[in-house]
């Protein structure tokens, strides 16, 4: 197989795409030092709370976190094998909750869809704590009042209740964690000179991941390029339950042509919505565990 190099990016505003490009080192000295220790304040009510207190209600942020591990990252242009990116925003209060581009569970569609809702960030403090049981640290508001950080794979702890401190107040969510293998093997390999080897059949394909039952959801996206990898051909993605299997559709693969090459997304998600006092409303956490590999359509 031709040997190709290809960068796939697969950002919450950005389109899949894939081109030539020149491997670069990837600078990391804008990644977060762990914070070893916060303080936080602890506030013993006085009193019993009074009736006239307002209830939460509506949507006042979003957190995102994800981690993604390229199994060939030759293959897609980059040096880092493994990143992790935790965003958050909070903002004036809302009566939607934020969507996320995974179809609904059970369905299958061909675009992938990176909707937004209106909002007004809220400066909440010009960093915020983030705080595991084993570990934290802090991520850094830009200039429209959002808050990143990109921080090392071992600083994420999985299964693990976490603290967000701001200055309005705490509010706690859980993570996730990921999975141990997936199948076909060949969608593992790491060298781009046997990468796409995995067999992709226009009739139907299954997949395999493991361990299983983690979480509620589980997405694979299938992002289809000519192959010469120069042209984008489409996309099939589809969302099913934590089983630790998925079959794509015959009919989601047809149309594309034998010998195409396929980027493998398996992402592991879930999404919650938890209490935040400290602005009234509610919190929309979605979680996200991505492995990338490789294929081909026969």
């Amino acid at each position: 197989m031709k040997h190709v190099l290809l960068l796939l990016l697969i950002a919450c505003t950005t389109d899949v795409g894939i081109i030539t490009v020149e491997k670069k080192q990837e600078d990391t000295s804008d990644i977060s030092e762990v914070v070893d220790t916060f303080q936080e304040e602890i506030n013993e009510p006085t009193s019993e709370p009074s009736s006239e207190e307002t209830e939460l209600s509506g949507t006042v942020g979003l957190v995102k976190w994800e981690l993604e591990q390229i199994a060939c990252p030759s293959c897609m242009g980059v040096s880092q094998e493994i990143t992790v990116n935790f965003e958050a925003d909070f903002h004036n209060k809302i009566n939607e909750s934020h969507p996320t581009w995974v179809p609904a569970q059970g369905q299958c569609q061909q675009s992938l869809n990176y909707l937004t809702i209106n909002r007004q960030s809220i400066n909440v403090g010009n960093t915020i704590n983030v705080v595991g049981p084993y570990n934290s640290f802090q991520a850094y508001k830009d200039n429209s009042n959002k808050y990143s950080a990109n921080i090392y794979e071992t600083q994420y702890d999985r299964n693990s209740l976490y603290t967000i401190q701001t200055n309005q107040g705490n509010l706690q969510f859980n993570s996730i964690q990921g999975f141990d293998y997936i199948e076909p093997m060949e969608l593992r390999y790491v060298d781009p000179s046997y990468a796409f080897a995995a067999r992709i059949l226009r009739t139907g394909s299954t997949f395999w991941w493991g361990p299983s039952g983690a979480s509620q959801d589980f997405n694979i996206t299938l992002a289809v390029y000519s192959s010469n990898g120069s042209q984008l051909l489409g996309y099939v993605s589809c969302t099913g339950a934590d089983s630790g299997m998925m079959t794509i559709p015959g009919n989601y693969l047809s149309s594309f042509p034998v010998w195409s090459l396929v980027a493998v997304h398996m992402t592991r998600y879930s999404e919650d919505r938890v209490p935040f006092e400290g602005l009234g409303g509610y919190v929309d956490t979605q979680m996200y565990w991505s492995v990338v590999g490789t294929g081909h359509i026969e």
